[in-house]
C-alpha cells in the first residue's frame, strides 16, 4: 500500500509541475503577419492572445483557418493593452512607433528580420520558439525543415531550366529573396537574377520574351479581384508567351513570409502545366 501511495504523491507531483510549467509559459501576441505564422506553429493554442488580422486572410497567410480561432488586432498599442501579453512579436518593419511604445509601456518587443533564406526562417523559428518558451518545439521544426530541405536538394533535376517569375503588376524575383533560394532548390534557372535583379525587381516585357524562358512562374494573388497590378498578367506578349511554355502558379503567401511550409513551392515548380 505504502509503494502505491508512494507512487501515485510521484505521479501527482509529476502532473503539477508540468501544469505548472505550462502555466508559466508567456501569452503572446504578434502584430505582423510572419510573425503570426511563426507563433502559429510554434505557440500552445492557450497561449496566443491575439495575432493580426492580415493572418486569417487566406490570400496572404498559409494558417489563415488556424488564424480564425483566435482573437484579431490591427497593430495598435491600446489594442495590445486589452490583451496585456507577455510578449509582442513584430517585425523589424513593423510600424516603429508601436514597438518603441510597447517597450517603453513594459512590453517584451521581439522584432523579425525578414526571411530571404531558409536559413533565416530557422533562425526566426529559433528567436520566437525562445521567446515563448517552445525551444524543443522549435528544434523539432527546424530540423524537420533542414531534413526536407537536404531530400529536396537530393532530389533536385540534372537539367535545369530558364524560369521567370512574373508576379501582379509586372514583378519578378531576384537574387538574394526567399523565392530564389527555393527556384534553385527546385532545379531550374532564375532568370531575373541572372540580368542581375536584386531581391523584388520589375521586368518588362520586351525583356520577359527576348530571356526566352523555358518556364513561366506566376505568383497568383486576388486573381478575381480586378486591379492594376492583374491587369499587368493580361499583356498580349506575355498572354502568347504562356501559351507556348509549362507555366505553373504558386500562391503569394509560400514566399511573402519564410515559414517550413515555403519549401511546398519547391515542388510546385518542379510540376508545371504543359
Amino acid at each position: 500500500m505504502r509503494c502505491t501511495l508512494a507512487a501515485l504523491a510521484a505521479l501527482a507531483a509529476a502532473v503539477l509541475a508540468a501544469s505548472s510549467a505550462a502555466a508559466a509559459k508567456p501569452r503572446v501576441a504578434s502584430i505582423n503577419l510572419c510573425a503570426d505564422q511563426l507563433v502559429l506553429l510554434l505557440a500552445d493554442p492557450e497561449q496566443i492572445a491575439t495575432l493580426s488580422w492580415l493572418a486569417a486572410d487566406p490570400e496572404e497567410s498559409l494558417l489563415a483557418a488556424e488564424a480564425r480561432r483566435h482573437a484579431l488586432n490591427y497593430g495598435t498599442a491600446e489594442e495590445l493593452l486589452r490583451h496585456a501579453p507577455d510578449v509582442v512579436i513584430a517585425g523589424t518593419y513593423t510600424n516603429d512607433f508601436t514597438r518603441r511604445l510597447l517597450a517603453r509601456l513594459g512590453f517584451a518587443v521581439v522584432a523579425l528580420e525578414p526571411e530571404t533564406d531558409v536559413a533565416g526562417i530557422a533562425a526566426n523559428l529559433a528567436i520566437v520558439a525562445r521567446a515563448i518558451g517552445q525551444e524543443a518545439r522549435g528544434e523539432r521544426l527546424i530540423a524537420a525543415m533542414h531534413e526536407r530541405r537536404a531530400h529536396l536538394e537530393a532530389t533536385r533535376p540534372a537539367e535545369r531550366p530558364a524560369a521567370v517569375v512574373v508576379r501582379p503588376g509586372g514583378f519578378t524575383v531576384g537574387a538574394d529573396s526567399l523565392a530564389h533560394e527555393l527556384l534553385e532548390l527546385a532545379g531550374v534557372r532564375n532568370v531575373a537574377a541572372e540580368q542581375g535583379l536584386d531581391r523584388w525587381g520589375s521586368l518588362s516585357a520586351e525583356t520577359l520574351v527576348r530571356s526566352r524562358p523555358e518556364l513561366i512562374v506566376f505568383t497568383g494573388y486576388r486573381a478575381d479581384q480586378p486591379s492594376l497590378a492583374n491587369a499587368a498578367l493580361l499583356h498580349p506578349a506575355l498572354a502568347r508567351l504562356a501559351r507556348s511554355r509549362p507555366t505553373v502558379t504558386v500562391p503569394t503567401a509560400y514566399w511573402a513570409c519564410g515559414l517550413p511550409q515555403s519549401l511546398d513551392s519547391v515542388e510546385m515548380v518542379r510540376q508545371p502545366a504543359p
